[in-house]
């Protein structure tokens, strides 16, 4: 038991502390490799894929049109998953300023609906984006540049996220965001990131792989582009695309459960990118990143039962105390949270404690075979970019 206790503690503190620490660390002795400029840029098929988006699609639209790439280089293509509201015909009133609409019958999924664009998609560079997602105007600029190294397959982009209103669920969530984009940053100097963000990211169109509808494609194609083919996937954090997060952490908790059901089967249904044998150190990434972090519940679990029997030593006391104190913590910001009001920090431990409630719900989903390949869109305000100065290109 003894054993256990300290094996969780360890594992947790891995996950929230170590590997962050030690891609910091390994990063500090990699040179950054700066791309060629261009002087040629390729041709870029941006695919939007939409179920039911009409309250933000025509300002997508309006977006991706004007973003600064040069303009008979770049087709749009909104992938419509059976959608029953106005996106069809919102789509097809851009028809004539390029934008090409391709409509599945019935609900499939956003990876199949992502196949299907990319089946039809003429561009040597494919973007995959959401319909809420804005993109500054040299965003994709910023990921094109990086398609001049041999080694890159996959390039991904910053959430400069917002909350439309404030709350602490929004304040944690994007917190929490700035440091992923930090982890991914470092990650990406070390070798590749492992997965990728929806809203904007670009892969080759010769290396893009057909996924099956149950995997989920923004998590697992760049990790398939690195193992079967070797090339890296890497994070640019100007390429800013902006979007408003869930405010309130219910909403949040439902779309935690669904990206981690899809993404605990999906490694599932392909287990090669856990293979260290096969993957090397891209392979102790994943693990450590992602799986690790989604199992992190069950250490929780196993570090509380663990203590319960170890409370005869009065150290295990201190420590028991201790797990208490932050489960009535939580419990107390739980209470805060339902009525808006005391610091951010006494609802931190709630957040803590509800996405990995979130990450046990998915853990359970996965053993029983559950799924979530189709997805109900739940959008707070749209993301409209604030007055600012556009980054030109050669700033960097």
């Amino acid at each position: 038991m003894t054993f256990l206790f300290w094996l969780s503690l360890g594992l947790m503190a891995y996950v929230y502390v170590g590997y962050p620490l030690a891609m910091w660390l390994l990063a500090q002795f990699q040179t950054e490799t700066v791309p060629s400029p261009e002087t040629t840029w390729p041709t870029v098929s941006l695919i939007i894929s939409a179920f039911n988006e009409e309250r933000v699609l025509e300002e997508k639209l309006q977006n991706a049109l004007s973003v600064g790439y040069p303009r008979g280089k770049l087709e749009i293509i909104v992938t419509s998953d059976g959608s029953t509201d106005r996106t069809d015909e919102i789509a097809s009133r851009f028809q004539s300023r390029g934008v090409r609409l391709i409509r599945l019958g019935e609900r499939q999924g956003k990876t199949a609906a992502q196949n299907a664009a990319v089946a039809q998609a003429n561009g040597e560079i494919l973007v995959f984006s959401d319909a809420n997602a804005l993109y500054k105007p040299d965003a994709l600029q910023w990921l094109v540049w990086h398609f001049s190294r041999s080694d890159v397959g996959c390039v991904e982009g910053r959430r400069e996220d917002f909350s439309p209103t404030e709350s602490a669920t929004a304040r944690h969530e994007l917190a929490y965001r700035d440091l992923e984009s930090h982890i991914k940053t470092w990650e990406s100097r070390v070798a590749s990131c492992t997965g990728a963000t929806g809203p904007i990211y670009a892969v080759r169109r010769s290396l893009y792989i057909p996924l099956h509808p149950a995997v989920i494609s923004d998590f697992m194609e760049p990790m398939l582009i690195m193992c079967r083919h070797g090339k890296r996937h890497i994070f640019e954090p100007c390429a800013i695309s902006r979007e408003a997060v869930l405010p309130k952490l219910k909403n949040e908790f439902h779309r935690k459960v669904r990206v981690m059901t899809r993404c605990l089967n999906s490694l599932r249904m392909m287990p090669e990118v856990l293979n260290p044998f096969q993957n090397g150190g891209f392979a102790i990434q994943v693990i450590s990143h992602r799986l690790l972090r989604w199992l992190v519940p069950l250490f929780a679990i196993t570090a509380f039962v663990a203590n319960l029997f170890l409370l005869p030593d009065p150290f295990y006391h201190a420590t028991l105390i201790l797990q208490v104190s932050f489960l009535l913590v939580a419990m107390i910001g739980a209470i805060l949270d339902r009525i808006n009001i005391g610091p951010g920090f006494l609802r931190l431990p709630h957040y803590f404690y509800t996405v990995n409630l979130a990450a046990l719900d998915a853990i359970v989903n996965c053993i029983r075979g559950k799924n979530m390949v189709i997805w109900q869109t739940k959008r707070p305000e749209s993301g409209r970019w604030p007055h600012h100065e556009r980054q030109p290109l050669a700033a960097k």
